[in-house]
């Protein structure tokens, strides 16, 4: 998916550039920066970049006590975290911190813990069905209710879903596929809780 949308993105970027020219009016043309390649991987204290939408990424020259090493975005330290390798897959980057024993993926602007199972190429969600998509509860359930069961269907068939599951509402959390309450519900709750899954492999 990065792949499309960077080629659509240069195609733009051209395009915005030979339109201002024949308006006859002088502007820089746009310059646009693709993402890595699936497959890109690089291992710490590396001198490369991996670059994704956020911008460039690299490691810093001093690892931590248990090896990992800074991880820099643009530069910078903030919010870079700690890993001992970085890698592209399926469109996503992955960073694997030694000291944890754990992947973690980039999204939306943080870093997910995934576990401890190495992202697989060409192996990843493709939908993600909550059972039922409805429910009502009482608004005095407490922390921990089951609210509804996630399904995730993987690219390849039989491929088990080994990655997290997130929440855009912190109402709700996840105990296995369950998704369930995160903390208990008060009367100001009432009223309908939306919520986007995701499923991150």
């Amino acid at each position: 998916m990065r792949k499309s949308s960077a080629g659509l993105l240069t195609g733009l970027g051209l395009a915005g550039a030979m339109a201002t020219a024949c308006t006859s009016q002088v502007n820089p043309p746009t310059t646009v920066a693709l993402v890595s390649h699936d497959g890109m991987a690089m291992q710490a204290p590396a001198s490369g970049k991996i670059t994704t939408a956020e911008g460039a990424w690299n490691f810093g020259v001093t690892a931590n006590a248990g090896g990992d090493y800074p991880l820099l975005l643009n530069g910078s330290a903030a919010n870079g975290g700690w890993a001992v390798s970085l890698q592209v897959t399926n469109g996503n980057l992955y960073a694997f911190a030694k000291s944890g024993g754990h992947y973690w993926i980039r999204f939306n602007g943080a870093w997910v813990d995934i576990g401890a199972a190495a992202p697989v190429e060409g192996t990843f969600a493709t939908k993600v069905t909550v059972i039922p998509s409805r429910t009502k509860t009482p608004d005095n359930a407490p922390t921990g209710t089951v609210i509804a069961t996630v399904e995730v269907t993987m690219s390849r068939s039989g491929s088990p879903f080994t990655g997290r599951l997130v929440s855009s509402n912190p109402l709700f959390t996840f105990r296995g596929m369950n998704v369930v309450l995160a903390r208990a519900l008060v009367p100001k709750d009432d009223g309908i809780q939306n919520a986007r899954i995701t499923a991150l492999q």
